[in-house]
């Protein structure tokens, strides 16, 4: 490994797959108090929120690595799902396979989509923070 060469190790991992869990149960913890709003708006509140925390914690632990970040995405939503399958096993009343299998969507979306953000960011060129930047080109 190069001296510019970085990887997310598996810490990184876990945080980000702990941090992914941590929106879905505190959105868990509030649907409780959403009495009177249907229940098909709730679901999709629910899952724009997954995807949200997919993307933002895949985004953090992509920024981490230098090389690969449609695989540490991946990686990342893989290990985030199986934090959610446990936390779905302990909190819902009825766990189904469809909201198993719409969770796996979901997060590897998210992890996609924050692997690309981030590595959109990292290739897009730094702009110069100097006022004038093209008169310190004619002084010369």
């Amino acid at each position: 490994m190069s001296e510019g060469e970085r990887t997310p190790n598996l810490y990184d991992y876990l945080a980000g797959a702990i941090l992914a869990n941590g929106f879905v149960w505190i959105w868990a913890q509030i649907l409780p108090h959403l009495k009177g709003i249907p229940a098909i708006l709730l679901a999709v509140i629910s899952y724009i929120i997954y995807l949200t925390g997919s993307i933002a914690t895949s985004y953090l632990v992509c920024k981490r690595t230098s090389s690969k970040h449609l695989f540490v995405g991946i990686k990342l939503a893989a290990l985030t799902w199986v934090f959610s399958i446990f936390l779905m096993l302990s909190i819902a009343a009825n766990p189904t396979y469809g909201l198993a299998v719409a969770l796996l969507i979901i997060f590897v979306g998210g992890g996609v989509a924050g692997a690309y953000l981030a590595l959109r960011s990292t290739l897009r060129p730094r702009r110069e923070k100097s006022g004038a930047s093209g008169s310190n080109l004619k002084n010369s």
